[in-house]
């Protein structure tokens, strides 16, 4: 059985203790039994080609990857690409992400779910419409088809269509036909659809060629197809962990969980995503909206036999506006609990006979009602009734469940030369683990993975509320420890009593200036808040003027983010003048999920332990863990176990490949304390063991030494060996252009007359030496070669975008 993983991984060596992984990832499948397997791998260590074991190891099972980003989709594709050209194996891919990635119609909607559904409803609205045409003309028959491709008239009609006076989404038109089953107008995919769904397995479509293969598909219906006898299905956490979304989507896809295997990347996040899918929000607007659905439905709810549903509603709904307007006057900004009894009592209480579960059943009726008739009116499908419906019977978890928490809180907002204030209530989750079990207890297996599962028995807890439920393993760091210095400090802290302590924020102050100064390159800082960040604006902004960089802010704005990134990873290029200073907030938009490669990142310090703020609210988390798990535990994973993970993935940006050099620096001293205030010892034992622990004057020191007498330590070769190409006794290798550094256009050059060629050459890429702006990139090398190119001219060694030293072999008959 081992060796079904060595014939499925696609790489030419193991790396360091990554073959022990792959082995029991591959055990836990043959094991089934719902069993799950828990991976703390850091960075480099390969634990992407867990994909490689699991496909070695599945019978009929399908492999569900589970991701959280839409940007770590390619990362699983590249990995697939490798097994098809480097193995004689060809897995099948598909994915599903979002209509806001996907939509061809999307820069035409504010909201792209809504726009879409309500153009789906038009769009079947005509199909019908054009059937019924077809058969007046054709005759009725079992056999009956319209495709709507085939008739001219409409689409000349609907092509030129505008923005804004579209009568369906022409894409979604291409992608159905419309036929008869038992004398019923029913819909199926267009025969165009099943193509391009096809051709997504068989070929490696990456999200930005999404578009173009589709050509006038829709891609969704597209990679919905796809999916249906794909190996591996890319997903995201909502599309597994929602109950409602998994069975619509499963059943979309055809996945039975019991032959499903999970793949859960990023696993670290993984109880947010839960409880957050496990909570329900109800904003004012939403209760206003359903009011007027109420009021515009009144007619066809009488029509239905629904007079105690509409009488209910008009019971109810006003009642919470009410609340909601008192909430209004007392304008709190910040997150308050309230008791769901009284909220109850308030809301159902004027009836005479109290069935508050019987009322919130008839709201739901009512909100079929309404959500029937927009549909025959071409209407958004989306029901405000529906919401405060769910909402209220969320709201009974929170009269009997301590899991459950309600909450209320008040945003106001400036147009114009008014003020306009808003209420919002919500029913919390605080607890993941009877729905990550519900989940995991359905499927054949799980694996979970991560770079920051530290310390992995405090995850397996939060996750499963007990330990002993999953196999858990460690990987120690593959990066060489030479290639980093990590630091600690001994005496500076953010805890609020010493916060504003005058020897306190000198010693910050030295920390801060120490690594800005004494780091080369680009770095980043980041607070445990934005007040915080404020606190030290001013120093970080005068010290790195003096060290000749650049401050770059996190921006407020999440649309801005991808403009200031920009800007800083231009600031970290060997060519630039003035190296950046990069403020953030640990936990914020800047701190996970981009990757600082190259140049981009010479340095990440945090300063404070990145607690949450101690809330009313955080206090009730804190109480509900203690009471579950004890005071020690309760307390480490509702309240430390976040913060250490902020603070670990910030410092985790800096090294993203072997040979990448850094400083990383745990301003506070709880850091590098054990018991107590003290976390040193949840550190993963790697950054324990290479932890130095100074004040803020030793910390210059320390950097300016290590940069001085820094070295870049030998990386082990992901290409070692493989310039020893195999070549048949006939055959003789020839230098083409001999193993040294080559700048991209050259390289360009060379690659595209090897394309060309009839003969065979052979690539190997020996490092990374390259700059950035000089290295190619997949998409580069996608333009010059095709799959069937890289097999007849022998290129299975090129890894890209690792171009650097390169050497170029022909491979001919030898004459002799």
């Amino acid at each position: 059985m081992d060796q079904d993983i060595d014939r499925w991984f696609p790489y030419p060596e193991y790396r360091p203790h990554q073959r022990e992984m792959l082995e029991a990832a591959a055990g836990i499948v043959r094991t089934g039994g719902h069993s799950v397997f828990m991976v703390d791998a850091p960075t480099g260590s390969g634990k992407t080609s867990i994909l490689s074991a699991l496909l070695a190891a599945r019978n009929d099972q399908r492999i569900v990857v589970v991701l959280r980003t839409v940007s770590q989709v390619s990362i699983y594709l590249d990995e697939i690409k490798k097994i098809r050209q480097n193995t004689n194996k060809r897995p099948r891919v598909a994915y599903l992400v979002g209509k806001a990635k996907t939509c061809q119609l999307r820069d035409e909607m504010d909201s792209v779910y809504m726009g879409c559904d309500l153009l789906k409803i038009m769009t079947r609205q005509l199909l019908e419409s054009r059937m019924q045409e077809y058969m007046h003309l054709a005759g009725r028959s079992q056999d009956t088809v319209y495709d709507p491709s085939k008739d001219d008239s409409l689409l000349e009609l609907i092509m030129d269509e505008r923005e804004g006076e579209r009568s369906c989404c022409p894409y979604y038109l291409l992608s159905k036909e419309a036929y008869l089953f038992e004398g019923e107008i029913k819909f199926r995919s267009s025969r165009k659809a099943q193509e391009v769904g096809r051709a997504i397995g068989d070929n490696i479509i990456y999200l930005d060629e999404l578009d173009e293969h589709c050509g006038d598909i829709c891609p969704y219906e597209a990679m919905a197809l796809s999916a249906e006898d794909a190996d591996v299905v890319i997903l995201n956490y909502n599309h597994v962990f929602d109950d409602d979304y998994r069975d619509v989507m499963y059943n979309w896809l055809g996945l039975d969980p019991e032959k499903t295997i999970l793949l859960i990347d990023e696993a670290h996040n993984l109880g947010d995503t839960v409880r957050s899918v496990n909570s329900d929000v109800l904003p004012q607007f939403s209760v206003k909206k359903a009011i007027k659905e109420v009021e515009s439905s009144r007619m066809k709810a009488r029509k239905a036999g629904l007079n105690q549903s509409l009488a209910v509603a008009e019971q109810i709904l006003p009642r919470i506006m009410k609340f909601m307007e008192k909430m209004n006057e007392k304008g709190t900004s910040s997150e308050e609990w309230f008791d769901p009894h009284m909220f109850a009592d308030f809301v159902f209480g004027e009836s005479l006979v109290r069935e508050d579960e019987r009322m919130v059943a008839e709201l739901m009726n009512l909100g079929d009602v309404i959500a029937r008739q927009k549909e025959k009116e071409s209407e958004s499908s989306e029901i405000h009734l529906q919401k405060v419906g769910d909402f209220l019977f969320m709201l009974n978890f929170a009269k009997s469940d301590e899991a459950y928490v309600p909450l209320k809180y008040t945003d106001k907002r400036q147009v114009g030369g008014n003020t306009y204030t808003s209420t919002t209530l919500e029913i919390r989750n605080l607890d993941p683990s009877l729905q990550i079990e519900s989940v995991m207890g359905q499927h054949h297996a799980t694996v979970m993975i991560s770079g920051t599962f530290s310390p992995p028995e405090a995850y397996e807890l939060y996750y499963f509320a007990n330990n002993g439920r999953a196999t858990i393993m460690t990987l120690p760091n593959q990066f060489p420890p030479e290639n980093r210095l990590v630091l600690a400090a001994s005496r500076a802290t953010t805890q609020s009593s010493l916060r504003d302590d005058r020897d306190n924020v000198t010693e910050i102050q030295q920390h801060l200036e120490a690594f800005i100064t004494g780091v080369p390159g680009n770095v980043v800082v980041y607070f445990t808040s934005y007040n915080l960040l404020n606190q030290y604006m001013d120093v970080c902004t005068m010290v790195a003027k003096a060290a000749g960089k650049q401050i770059y802010l996190e921006p407020r704005d999440s649309k801005e983010v991808s403009s200031v990134l920009g800007r800083f990873f231009q600031a970290g290029l060997k060519s630039a003048t003035k190296p950046g200073v990069l403020l953030a907030v640990a936990g914020g938009k800047m701190s996970e999920g981009i990757d600082y490669r190259g140049e981009a990142l010479k340095g990440a310090m945090v300063v404070g332990l990145p607690l949450t703020a101690y809330t009313e609210i955080q206090k009730t988390v804190n109480e509900y863990y203690k009471g579950k798990y004890g005071k020690k535990q309760g307390m480490f994973i509702a309240y430390t176990l976040p913060a250490m993970n902020r603070a670990l993935q910030a410092l985790g940006r800096v090294h993203r490949a072997a040979d990448e050099d850094g400083v990383l620096v745990l301003c506070d001293f709880r850091f590098s304390s054990k018991g107590g205030m003290g976390v040193r010892e949840y550190l993963p034992e790697w950054m324990d063991r290479e932890l130095k622990v100074c004040s803020g004057k030793e910390s210059a020191q320390l950097i300016t030494e290590w940069v001085k007498d820094y070295k870049r330590a030998d990386v082990p070769l992901e290409t070692k060996g493989l310039l020893n190409v195999e070549t048949d006794n006939n055959e003789v290798q020839e230098p083409v252009l001999q193993t040294g550094k080559i700048k991209k256009t050259r390289l360009l050059n060379i690659l595209g007359k090897i394309a060309r060629s009839k003969e065979r050459f052979y690539l190997g890429t020996i490092n990374n030496q390259l700059k950035k702006e000089d290295r190619l990139d997949s998409m580069q090398l996608k333009e010059i070669f095709t799959d069937e190119d890289f097999s007849r001219l022998g290129l299975k060694a090129c890894y890209v975008p690792s171009i650097g030293e390169v050497e170029v072999k022909r491979i001919r008959k030898n004459d002799k």
